[in-house]
């Protein structure tokens, strides 16, 4: 009698189109097989929603046909049909941040069998902790189940439809959907942190700007995608909805911080400046009074303070390249992709878009192509910047022409050569070279000649030279060759031949394919403990000399030096 009175109370009324499980592990759309009712009061037991709602009662569902639900409750009805008893089915709503839904079905007794999942309840009473809710179906085989699918969802405009899916289809998703959004949240933190050591290593208030910014946005991503929910706080409910609607506005105000700190728009306009602040503030306030005191009307107000600063973003960045900033275009670049990803959500908060993979995703995927961008451009605007700094810094070091270590570093370098070679009973050598035709060649061709000359030498005696060996430029027309390691002073004459060899191949960046007539004085070094190190000096000096005295047309371009 039971059963029969469960089979009868099971199927009251006719509904859509009836939901098949089979073979296929879904997920399996019920857009085909809901039917709809807006309960305005949201009291409602299922029992009186069961004997037959207020007219207009159940109707098919529209999809696509966003619906304000604040303090009303929408309750959907289907019936649905397992014929294979190989895998157990899940009713899955593909939206995280939903405030709360109950399942309701009758078991083979007749007596209810009631799920519930949602932010408001904390993860240990969701039947299947996850992201977003996924509850039992009826385990019967072969005989349809009437199911009562009850949805509170304040203030955003609901639409997702649910899905029906396999266990094993709905594991293996969510372990895909946590490596992706694992994925994404690696490259946030890892760019946040590479932004917050550039700030601090180049004292850059960008990065450091850019860095909060990237923070923010995805602490706000965890929040919205559910991760919080799920790890961060699963037993505190009360946090998940301050969070999901506060800290995207949060990132928003922080989206102007950091825009401001890169385009200093006061050097444009003052009152342009002043409204970036003015939004600034007023997203953080919104964010505050929202998180804190959540209504209808602060939401509108939030959706209307997240769309003018869109347009404050792209006028900033409009003015900024107009006027000429080089960086702008970066910024410009990176930012195109995060604005075009917030109108799908925006759109939905304002119920012009229903819920799909944009609206839930759209974010995550603009923000992925958003952070490697702006961190390129920050990195190309830090790096130009001190690139004043980096020249002035290196001049010390290095010949501007050439690229050559400077004097200075070169008898430092001696000086600590004749001490390691000294202590281990090493030889060493200084070659001095001199490009004799230097003045003849920029005589005859020119200044941008005689450049062009030194820094083909400086390339050939440094290809001559090996790894540990240090190159110099120690006058107009003369390099340096300290050559370290074991030697012989037949290996060293080996490396002047090379070089004087080089010198002489017929070049085509030369007016003429002039060649490069180099002479060298060597100073090989048999027994360097008996040398000074004091006299690194006054030896580079002897050898230049030396190398001065041989003309251009000696007959002996190498000669060894006694120091």
């Amino acid at each position: 009698m039971l059963c029969l009175q469960a089979s009868l109370l099971a199927v009251p009324a006719a509904a859509a189109e009836l939901l098949t499980l089979g073979v296929h592990p879904g997920p399996v759309s019920l857009a085909a097989s809901v039917d709809t009712w807006l309960d305005p009061g949201g009291q409602t037991p299922v029992e009186k929603v069961e004997a037959g709602p207020q007219p207009p009662g159940f109707t098919p569902l529209q999809a696509g046909k966003p619906q304000a639900l604040d303090n009303a409750a929408l309750w959907l009805r289907f019936d649905a049909v397992v014929n294979d008893p190989r895998d157990h089915w899940k009713l899955e709503l593909p939206m995280a941040a939903v405030d709360k839904i109950s399942l309701y079905y009758r078991d083979s007794l007749g007596r209810w069998v009631v799920q519930q999942a949602g932010d408001t309840l904390p993860m240990s009473a969701w039947p299947v902790p996850g992201r977003f809710p996924a509850l039992s179906l009826s385990p019967e085989q072969g005989q349809p189940v009437r199911y009562y699918l009850r949805i509170e969802h304040a203030r955003v405009p609901f639409s997702a439809v649910p899905r029906a899916v396999s266990d094993t289809r709905l594991t293996a998703a969510r372990q895909l959907d946590h490596l992706l959004l694992g994925a994404y949240f690696g490259l946030a933190f890892l760019v946040s942190l590479l932004a917050l050591i550039n700030a601090v290593a180049y004292r850059d208030w960008g990065f450091a700007s850019y860095a909060v910014y990237v923070s923010t946005f995805a602490a706000s991503q965890v929040a919205f995608t559910g991760i919080a929910g799920l790890y961060w706080w699963p037993e505190r409910p009360a946090l998940n909805n301050p969070a999901v609607f506060a800290l995207p506005l949060a990132a928003a105000a922080t989206a102007m911080l950091f825009v401001r700190t890169v385009t200093t728009p006061r050097r444009f306009s003052r009152a342009l400046d002043w409204f970036l602040m003015a939004m600034f503030g007023l997203l953080l306030g919104i964010a505050l009074i929202d998180g804190t005191v959540p209504t209808v009307e602060s939401f509108s107000v939030a959706n209307v303070l997240v769309s003018t600063g869109i347009v404050a973003l792209l006028l900033v960045v409009g003015v900024s390249l107009f006027e000429g900033d080089r960086h702008a275009r970066w910024l410009a670049l990176g930012f195109l992709p995060i604005i075009v990803a917030s109108l799908f959500p925006l759109a939905r908060n304002m119920g012009l878009l229903r819920a799909s993979f944009l609206t839930e995703h759209a974010l995550l995927l603009g923000s992925a192509l958003e952070l490697p961008i702006l961190f390129y451009g920050l990195l190309r605007r830090v790096t130009q910047r001190r690139e004043p700094e980096t020249r002035a810094a290196a001049l010390r070091t290095t010949d501007p022409l050439t690229g050559l270590r400077s004097t200075r570093v070169l008898v430092s370098k001696l000086r600590q050569v004749l001490s390691t070679a000294g202590r281990y009973q090493q030889p060493c050598a200084l070659l001095l070279i001199n490009l004799s035709n230097f003045a003849a060649l920029q005589q005859e061709h020119g200044r941008e000649a005689g450049d062009r000359a030194m820094v083909m030498a400086a390339s050939r005696i440094r290809a001559a030279a090996q790894t540990t060996d240090t190159v110099a430029r120690v006058g107009d027309s003369q390099f340096a060759l300290l050559m370290e390691g074991p030697m012989t002073s037949d290996s060293v004459n080996d490396v002047a031949t090379k070089i004087l060899a080089s010198g002489l191949r017929p070049s085509r960046e030369l007016p003429g394919a002039d060649p490069l007539v180099f002479h060298i004085a060597i100073g090989y070094m048999a027994q360097p403990a008996r040398l000074e190190q004091s006299e690194a000096q006054s030896y580079l000096n002897q050898l230049l000399q030396a190398v001065k005295d041989m003309s251009d047309g000696s007959r002996k371009a190498i000669r060894l030096i006694q120091l």
